[in-house]
């Protein structure tokens, strides 16, 4: 059973500390106009120089990697090349108390925000919808806008002469029907004639419709995603288990879509030593202890590891007690799925008992 390798450890405290960092370098920027960042603005100029200096580093850190790759272009033209650069400006810019330099300092060390979103992979998989569902959003956004068109050109001429507060425009009976389609309607410009309030009570009802659409294909394309981001893990984790190193892809697919997920909090017990064995896990995120009443085992297992495999096609105890160290989630495949597909497919469990002889001799 495998554990996370140092590298990936290294990468796991840079990628904290780089989050860490741009988010109070960003928080330090956006306070700087408050009466306590005044107050103690010889400290918060400091911080700001350390913070945005170590941005500055991870900057030249990303540009010498790129040019090593020749790939310099492509970097700096890049989202995360931009934000980058964005951020090491704002390091600059912190040396100089010009009021016009300032502004460009809020508004640049705002942006540098936007640094996170090269770890996070829930801004990774809000980019990965958006594009996806392109085609979709612009299809609802100009239903949405010819919809408002058409509303407001029809009050305009229906309000103008009786309403001109509001209506005196189509521009401005277009700000109108806007609100009223969003259902936030401010109450201080209404129509008046009967055909007025007629399309006004319209737009109220369609309203509701129309902005729930984008909202609809948003969170479509957040369940789609996230369902092939499982299945692609799944497979992984499935896919790296010794015992299945002879299975063909579509077997190791179906084995995929049997597992379903298991939380553990804090000292729950995963495995207990001595129970009789009825599936595997997959851990997913967090920490597992593994130990042995005779005291010879002691390891920790995390995030890609898996425990209780040989329970899939041996009868046996459990050799070691697994408790959780910290929160887990963990996807669970079950000795009885296991058999079910293995009665389908006889061969599947020849296999991995030839692996498992070889593994033990």
């Amino acid at each position: 059973m495998k554990t996370l390798s140092d590298e990936y450890k290294r990468f796991r405290t840079y990628k904290y500390i780089i989050i860490y960092t741009t988010a109070f370098a960003s928080l330090l920027i956006a306070c700087e106009d408050t009466d306590i960042a005044r107050e103690w603005h010889t400290y918060g100029l400091f911080f700001q120089h350390i913070l945005f200096g170590i941005l500055f580093l991870d900057n030249l850190f990303y540009l010498k990697k790129a040019i090593n790759k020749k790939k310099v272009l492509h970097y700096i033209s890049s989202f995360n090349g931009i934000i980058d650069i964005t951020a090491s400006i704002t390091f600059i810019l912190t040396f100089f108390s010009d009021s016009t330099i300032m502004d460009i300092k809020y508004v640049f060390g705002v942006l540098s925000f936007f640094k996170i979103g090269r770890f996070s992979d829930a801004l990774t998989i809000f980019k990965d919808v958006i594009v996806n569902e392109r085609k979709s959003l612009l299809a609802s956004i100009y239903l949405m806008f010819l919809f408002t068109l058409f509303l407001s050109t029809m009050l305009y001429f229906l309000e103008r002469d009786i309403n001109p507060k509001g209506f005196s425009s189509i521009i401005e009976a277009m700000s109108w029907s806007i609100a009223t389609l969003a259902t936030v309607g401010y109450g201080d410009v209404v129509p008046m004639t009967i055909l007025g309030k007629l399309f006004g009570s319209l737009a109220s009802m369609v309203g509701m419709g129309m902005f729930a659409l984008p909202a609809g294909i948003l969170v479509n394309g957040f369940a789609q995603e996230l369902a092939r981001i499982r299945y692609i893990t799944s497979w992984n984790l499935v896919a790296k288990v010794p015992i299945f190193t002879n299975l063909d892809k579509r077997t190791i697919s179906e084995i995929a879509r049997m597992l379903f997920i298991r939380r553990f909090g804090r000292g729950e017990v995963v495995i207990k030593e001595g129970d009789i064995g009825d599936g595997m896990y997959f851990i997913l995120d967090g920490e597992v202890e593994v130990t042995r009443a005779k005291g010879d085992l002691h390891i920790k297992l995390k995030a890609g590891d898996f425990i209780g495999e040989i329970a899939l096609i041996e009868h046996i105890e459990r050799t070691a007690t697994v408790i959780a160290t910290k929160r887990s989630e963990m996807l669970e495949l079950t000795t009885y799925d296991f058999q079910q597909l293995a009665k389908n497919k006889p061969d599947i469990l020849k296999k991995i008992q030839e692996v498992a002889q070889k593994r033990n001799h």
